[in-house]
This record gives structure tokens, sequence and C-alpha cells, in this order.
């Protein structure tokens, strides 16, 4: 049942992948017809059911995070989904419902997602349509998951031609590389920070053949370094605790996963830059309604070759609360990283740290002086302060990296 769900899925994604806008528009109005029961029985937003989108309120992370009893359709109250979260973690959630918690930041704030066989074999469904060409499909496959937890939602991929291993997080940069040289996968999902550890411990996997990174930003200059030692480019996962929100296309280029989500787009002041607006329109278990997002993100303009009509937008490079303000001068995540990045040589170990009254340019000791002094200038032209440099930033230590930082107080 769980692989004739997942071929279905397939078989929809990859439909779906050739509509156009309109189309993509009128699946997700048919969607959002069919969620209604779910949502009726969600206390915290049965009093809109039967409304338009437009009409539910717009949702903090922090409000869902308070109390998961209010936000699932399944009469389940917020300590026994962070007990089923928690058997997740350890190995000994049992039954068909799964949950587990995110990644997390370096701030520690994890959420918890929720999901049934029938959504995960929809979210395996989906990924494989995006990531994988159809070919890769009829061949024996390696899947190397490299992410803080493991869950049902990643493993259930192991069934027919796919072998699935867990390499947690929380393990050495060297102890993974000698497990995934043993293993020997043909796929491998890692944050890029541990993809260009790899890289510098000389890892080579003769079967590698889709190479994949999520979880974290990665940055141009650490897509040339990762493709220049694996051979092959790194395609950008675009995920939350809110959704499955995009996939890098083989041309290059990130997809908003329009199919099964509504995306609204917030402005952010003084940015050409957005928040994403999220309605995951097939998330049944634990619905997922105009939930804003934290990362900061912009618009490609530029239409894709590839077909999918799926927005494009940018890498993100940090997130909304990592926006700096200097009175009326706005300074994005992004401009940070290109600005730092285009004086250290790549990849760099660093960090940007700024707060009203200061801003910081933490790096690791092997960095040149020279080369931190250039990005210290370059980062004073940039946001017109004066930038303090430290040659004391240790190895990462959190699941996620946090190059650029905002430091409010």
């Amino acid at each position: 049942m769980q692989r004739a769900a997942t071929i279905a899925s397939w078989f929809r994604t990859k439909r779906a992948m050739r509509f156009s806008a309109e189309q993509l528009r009128q699946g997700r109005a048919r969607a959002w017809t069919r969620l209604q029961p779910a949502l009726a029985r969600t206390p915290a937003l049965a009093a809109y059911h039967g409304r338009p989108l437009t009409e539910y309120p717009i949702t903090d992370p922090g409000t869902v995070r308070s109390d998961y009893g209010a936000w699932n359709s399944l009469d389940m109250t917020d300590d026994a989904l962070r007990t089923l979260g928690d058997a997740a973690e350890n190995g000994t959630a049992r039954g068909d419902l799964s949950a587990g918690w995110s990644t997390g930041s370096s701030r520690a704030v994890r959420g918890l997602f929720v999901a049934n066989g029938k959504e995960r074999a929809d979210y395996i469904g989906q990924s494989l349509a995006r990531l994988l060409p159809a070919r890769a499909l009829l061949k024996r496959q390696r899947l190397a998951l490299h992410l803080r937890a493991s869950n049902a939602l990643y493993s259930d991929v192991k069934t027919g031609r796919f072998t699935f291993a867990h390499f947690p997080l929380e393990r050495s940069a060297q102890e993974t590389v000698d497990a995934l040289a043993q293993f020997d996968p043909t796929i491998v999902i890692a944050p890029p920070h541990r993809l260009i550890a790899f890289a510098k411990a000389g890892l080579r996997l003769s079967s590698l053949r889709h190479l994949f990174c999520g979880s974290e930003p990665i940055s141009p200059a650490e897509t040339a370094f990762v493709t220049d030692a694996f051979g092959l480019h790194p395609r950008s996962i675009f995920q939350a605790t809110e959704g499955f929100l995009g996939a890098e296309c083989e041309r290059g280029r990130l997809h908003l996963n329009e199919h099964s989500i509504e995306f609204e787009l917030e402005p952010v002041p003084r940015t050409q830059g957005f928040r994403l607006i999220i309605t995951d329109l097939h998330r049944v278990s634990q619905p997922i309604v105009r939930l804003r997002a934290d990362d900061y993100v912009e618009i490609d303009p530029q239409p894709c070759p590839c077909g999918n009509a799926g927005r494009v937008i940018h890498p993100p490079q940090g997130r909304i609360t990592d926006v700096w303000r200097f009175g009326d001068r706005t300074v994005t995540p992004v401009q940070v990283v290109e600005c730092v990045e285009a004086q250290l040589s790549a990849p760099s170990h660093w960090q940007a740290v700024a707060s009203p009254s200061s801003v910081t340019l933490r790096t690791g000791s092997l960095i040149s002086q020279t080369l931190a002094s250039r990005a210290v200038d370059a980062l004073s032209d940039l946001t017109g302060q004066t930038v303090r440099l430290a040659q004391d930033l240790p190895p990462w230590s959190q699941p996620k990296r946090r190059k650029v930082v905002w430091a409010d107080g």
C-alpha cells in the first residue's frame, strides 16, 4: 500500500511539473476544497472552516509551537504529540503515525512535524519526482541521509530498490567520512558545512551519482567548491517543518513547490525580498495554514528552461530575524554573504554578527590577516559601520550554521 501511494504521488508530481502557472493555481484551489474537513477538526482553525484562505489568520511559528494540540486534526494533545516526537527520536515509535523534531536553528528552537503513512508516501513521491530522473528509479540506489535525526518521513524511502542509511550529525566529520566510504552511497543528502568538511577530508565516493544539500544556506562559492571536490553540483532542497517548500531543478534553479503549497509573499520593508506565508495543501494530520516562514527570500525573475512553472527563488542565505538595520540603512543576509565571500578564499569559516551599535566579523584562525582585513573593509563599506575583527571563531558545533546574525539584545 505504501509503495503504491508513493508511485501515485510520483506520477501526480511529474504531471504537475509540466503544468502552466494557471493550471497549478487551479490545482491548488481544488486541493484547498479537499482540505476543509481536516481544518474543521483542527481546534486552532475550526472557526474558519469553509472560508476563503485569505480570511484565515496569519500565524507565526511560535504560536504553533506553544500548543501542538491546537494544531492537529487527530484529537491529540500537545503532550501526546511531544511524546510521539521523542519516541521517534529514540527509535521506539510504532504504528502508522509518525512525528519528529526538525533540525532546529542555533537558537535551539525546534519544530514538531506529524505525518501519517499516506502523507509520508506523498512526501517521498514528490521528493523522488523533483530530485531524481526517472531512469534513476530503475536502478539500485543507496541513500545516505546526514541529518541530526532519522525519521520515518525519510526512511520509508528504503522500500523497493532503495537502501537507506542515516548518518547522525552528532558524529564527528571524520567518523562520518569513514562510515560513508564503507556504505558507498549513490545518493547523499547533507548540510553544506558537512559536505565542505567531507571534501576537505578527501572523501571520494566512486558510486555517487546524485548530491543534495539542505537544512542551511549554501553560498555560490561553497557550491563551486563542493562541485569541484565531488564532480557533482550539490542541488538544494528547500524544506522546513512547514513542508517541502522547493527543490533545485537539473538546470540549477530553485523552484517553489507550487504543486502542493500555496505561497503568499510578504514584503520585507526596505529590501527587495519577502517572507513566505505557507499553506501546505497536502498536510492533513497537522494542517499548516498561512504560517510565516523564517527565511529571507528573493524572487529570481528569469524564466527557467526546465519547464517547471513553479516560481524561482534565489537560494536563501539567512533568516528574516538576521536582516541588519542601521537607522535608514538595511543590509540583507544575501548582501553580507556576497560581500564577505568576495574577499575570503572559498570556502572560509566565518560569521558576521551585528547589532544596532556594532558589527563584528569573526573568522577561523586559519584565515590570513590580509584576507580578513579586506573582508572587514568591504563589510564596513557595505554597512557604513566600523567593523571589528575577531579571529576566534570555533568550529561549528550546532546542527545548523548561522553565518549572518543580528543580535539586538
